[in-house]
């Protein structure tokens, strides 16, 4: 035991980084005239970056952030969650603070997990298609 690592570093998303993936998914928003909420979570899944676009629903925020929280834990899109409980694993509804819907993705940079985004307020497509342009922004 002498000499043993007794902690590691993860890499997480920094500010900067939810910025600028919050703003791709806020450009993808705005060129189909979507109006979401973006949630972006680091690699412990704690909130760093939420916006609410002008005309989003107040509901959407508490989705979008869950999304997020769930594809960082999972470190897969939020849809898989929901695919899997749709083909009957329903014992993943134990997990706390999981939500099966889609439109969170894990945001990878340097092949490592560090965080999550999703946006909520539009389909499923949409409301995947946009958090998967913010997470691509840090790829």
């Amino acid at each position: 035991m002498a000499g043993e690592k007794l902690t590691v570093e993860l890499p997480s998303l920094s500010a900067a980084g939810a910025k600028k993936a919050l703003a791709a998914a806020e450009r993808y928003a705005v060129e189909r005239g979507l109006h979401l909420s973006i949630a972006v979570v680091d690699h412990a899944v704690l909130l760093i970056a939420l916006q609410r676009m002008d005309g989003g629903t107040v509901t959407s925020v508490e989705a979008a952030t869950r999304k997020a929280r769930t594809a960082a834990q999972l470190r897969m899109p939020s849809r898989r969650f929901q695919e899997l409980l749709h083909g009957g694993m329903t014992t993943l509804l134990s997990l706390e603070f999981m939500t099966p819907m889609a439109g969170g993705v894990p945001i990878i940079v340097d092949g490592a997990v560090v965080g999550g985004i999703a946006c909520s307020g539009a389909s499923e497509e949409h409301d995947e298609g946009a958090s998967e342009a913010g997470a691509a922004a840090l790829a």
